[in-house]
């Protein structure tokens, strides 16, 4: 699997998008849903793989779901 981070922190930054994906990992620990199926039972590698996936989008204020 592919990330292409480079391409999100040229837009938002590096840390702003720690910080999104910081509060998602904190929401799946919290008991949400995971976005997508996955066999991970680690909450930062779900939201990579949500993030991957294209399930998960990041803006530049929001992190929205589709």
């Amino acid at each position: 699997m592919t990330y292409h981070i480079h391409e999100l922190t040229k837009d938002i930054g590096t840390f702003h998008l720690t910080a999104i994906l910081i509060k998602r990992a904190r929401e799946l620990m919290d008991g949400a849903p995971a976005l997508i199926a996955t066999d991970s039972s680690d909450p930062v590698q779900t939201v990579f793989e949500e993030l991957a996936s294209g399930k998960l989008s990041i803006t530049d204020e929001v992190v929205t779901k589709e």
